[in-house]
C-alpha cells in the first residue's frame, strides 16, 4: 500500500532529521569510519558502507545518535538498528523521495499529520493477511 511506504518512508526521512545537531556542530570535520570508536561503530554498523562517502555534516548527526544511543530504551534502540538498516538498503532516489515526502508531511496542519498517524497505526495494527487484502485491492496506492 503506497500510504505504508509513504509513511514508512517519510518516518525514517523524520528520523534521520529530527536527530539533527546544531549547526556549528555540525559545521564540524566528522571522522572516518576507522576512526570511530568500537562503541560507534557497534551502533552505527548499518551505515559502514556509505560511512565514508557521508558528509560531514550527515555524519556528525549519526555521531549524536551513537552518543545518545547507550541512554535509550532496549525497545528504542531496535526501532533505530531497523530504521538505520531500512535506510542504508534505500536507493539515493528512494531517499531523496523519502526526504520528500517527510517534508510534505511536516508542511501538512498538524490536524492533518494527526488524522495520518493514525489511520497509520491503524493499518499497522491490522493482521497481516488484511494488510496484504488491503494492497491487493488497491493496487494503485503501492509504489
Amino acid at each position: 500500500m503506497a500510504f505504508a511506504r509513504f509513511t514508512q518512508a517519510a518516518t525514517i526521512a523524520g528520523i534521520l532529521m529530527l536527530l539533527s545537531a546544531p549547526m556549528a556542530v555540525m559545521a564540524q570535520s566528522a571522522p572516518a569510519w576507522s576512526q570511530l570508536t568500537d562503541e560507534q561503530r557497534e551502533v552505527l554498523a548499518p551505515l559502514k558502507q556509505e560511512w565514508d562517502q557521508l558528509k560531514p555534516e550527515r555524519r556528525q548527526r549519526w555521531l549524536n545518535v551513537a552518543k545518545r544511543y547507550p541512554d535509550m530504551p532496549p525497545e528504542r534502540q531496535q526501532r533505530l538498528q531497523a530504521r538505520m538498516h531500512e535506510w542504508s538498503q534505500l536507493t539515493p532516489e528512494q531517499r531523496a523521495q523519502a526526504r520528500e515526502r517527510y517534508r510534505y508531511l511536516q508542511s501538512l496542519p498538524p490536524e492533518e499529520r494527526r488524522k495520518l498517524r493514525e489511520r497509520w497505526r491503524e493499518y499497522q495494527n491490522l493482521p497481516e493477511h488484511q494488510r496484504q487484502d488491503l494492497r491487493e485491492r488497491h493496487p494503485d496506492h503501492q509504489d
